[in-house]
């Protein structure tokens, strides 16, 4: 399955070809009527072709491009998820309205993937447009909670607001931390902190495993969690969640290596993607990923010695005509050089050295 945060990117990048100057995205997570809402209105000049037609395979907005906008693919996701992908006019802002609803604890729907990185790196990469974005559903405004919903906000505030959900869900469960906060403290690399063995984690981990047991689709929100943990995927994880979950060792590790998002080697303090979709890969996507592997010495998916970088590559950040682009954590680097790969990590290594000091 694909995340639904790359199916988001191709539906922002046909709402700027129509030419649109706002954007508003809604993503209404219930946990109550078990839904998950993903909708996208443009003020735009809409579509070419009739609903039917985009939805075609071959169909495509992309000038000189035979690839399709792969929404009949989302729609087939959506349907087999209890769901259905629908496009029209939009009543809000008049342009058009692509909207996808599907179960949201469902073993056949696809994972969130990062929504409010998408959105994000889509409005940085075009400032000309106007973007917004709406959180709403029992997920973000839970009942018994101050927590309001988030409405129309700037796609920094959701990204961010999207992280503390993420954390606030993995703190739920007692003990657990957020993926950098155990890095940390795995890696020695903040000063005091107290290191937990391996039979502490794995309680923790256990406490996880009892609340997802027997729950369709809960092998990936597991993995996530215990991600979050450890700070990686190491291989008694794997193993622990296997034997919990009631599954075989083969089944977890094959989806940890098949999503992007798991690692099974400690993470850095700074995460590298360097994306190598067609615009950035034609562009020198390559060039770039090959200094970045020779400066710090390590391959795709390895972190330094120093856990200072880990390094990933992405297919898309929705900023081709920015290629090549790679990101540090939150920042986006723009038509990225070989040559100067040097100057951009040179700041993160004067960041460390200035934390250093101050501590020491």
């Amino acid at each position: 399955m694909h995340d639904i945060s790359l199916y988001l990117l191709e539906i922002l990048e046909n709402s700027i070809r129509a030419g649109a100057a706002h954007v508003d995205v809604t993503l209404h997570i219930d946990e109550a009527s078990d839904e998950l809402r993903l909708t996208v209105d443009d003020d735009g000049c809409g579509l070419s072709a009739t609903p039917e037609q985009t939805l075609d395979p071959f169909y495509t907005t992309k000038p000189g491009k035979k690839t399709g906008l792969g929404l009949s693919l989302f729609k087939e996701e959506a349907q087999a998820a209890g769901g259905d992908l629908t496009i029209g006019a939009s009543p809000a802002l008049g342009g058009v309205r692509v909207q996808t609803w599907m179960a949201l604890d469902h073993l056949d729907r696809p994972p969130l993937g990062d929504v409010g990185q998408s959105v994000y790196l889509m409005a940085m990469t075009n400032p000309e447009i106007e973007f917004t974005v709406s959180l709403t559903g029992d997920r973000f405004a839970p009942r018994d909670s101050i927590a309001q919903p988030l409405l129309r906000a700037s796609p920094r505030q959701a990204a961010a607001r999207l992280a503390e959900f993420h954390l606030e869900k993995a703190k739920s469960y007692k003990g657990v931390v957020s993926m950098t906060e155990n890095s940390e403290k795995q890696g020695g690399s903040c000063p005091g902190c107290e290191e937990a063995s391996e039979e502490e984690l794995l309680a923790r981990l256990d406490e996880v495993i009892e609340g997802y047991k027997g729950k369709a689709g809960g092998l990936i929100p597991v993995l996530q969690l215990a991600q979050g943990i450890f700070g990686y995927l190491p291989e008694a994880a794997l193993k622990h969640i296997a034997l919990g979950l009631g599954k075989s060792y083969s089944e977890v590790a094959g989806v940890v290596s098949f999503y992007s998002f798991f690692s099974t080697v400690p993470r850095g303090k700074h995460l590298i993607r360097v994306c190598l979709g067609t615009a950035c890969y034609v562009r020198g996507g390559l060039q770039v990923l090959d200094a970045i592997r020779e400066k710090l010495g390590i391959d795709v998916g390895e972190t330094t010695e120093d856990r200072m970088f880990s390094l990933e590559v992405a297919r898309c950040f929705g900023a081709c005509g920015l290629a090549p682009a790679v990101s540090i954590d939150e920042e986006v680097h723009r038509r990225v050089r070989a040559a100067r790969v040097g100057q951009m990590l040179a700041p993160y290594y004067e960041q460390e050295e200035v934390i250093q000091n101050v501590a020491s």
